[in-house]
């Protein structure tokens, strides 16, 4: 009865010891470099803040974007269920609809990157210029997550 616990014991010594190995052959480190945005201009200090589309409103506009498009979230784009996350702008920036945008905060937080596009504006964000970013969030528990609430956050284009 000893021996036979012991060879249990033994080979689930060994079975966590290959799991060991075996996970690393799977790259978990990533570089930060690959997270990095690119673009012409950096502005920094800019806040971040989460919204999210208001499903039972009769408004057409509380749940879809400037041209009445669907809202992408940041968890449907994180679940590879969104090509992109829906952000709204100061409206007299003038910004083209779609406009990729990169926060490397986001992309490092997420160790991946996060595709923003700017498709969406409100009258709150005028007068915010590019140090105010609102990034559309699933649920109303999602608006209060950290990541999306920066106070210094930066954005590039």
């Amino acid at each position: 009865m000893e021996h036979t616990k012991l060879i249990v014991i033994l080979l689930c010594s060994l079975i966590l010891l290959e799991t060991e190995i075996e996970c690393k052959k799977y790259n978990y480190d990533f570089d930060l470099n690959e997270l990095q945005c690119t673009g012409n201009k950096t502005y920094e200090k800019v806040v971040l803040s989460g919204y999210r589309p208001m499903f039972s409103s009769d408004n057409k506009r509380d749940y879809s974007d400037i041209l009445h498009k669907k809202l992408y979230t940041l968890q449907d784009f994180l679940d590879n269920r969104a090509p992109y996350v829906t952000v709204g702008m100061d409206p007299k920036l003038n910004i083209p609809y779609g406009r990729s945008i990169c926060i490397p905060e986001l992309n490092i937080h997420f160790r991946r990157n996060i595709k923003l596009q700017v498709r969406d504006t409100h009258e709150d964000l005028t007068g915010g210029g590019y140090r105010r970013v609102d990034i559309c969030v699933r649920t109303q528990a999602d608006s209060f997550d950290d990541i999306v609430n920066l106070l210094e956050a930066s954005v590039v284009f």
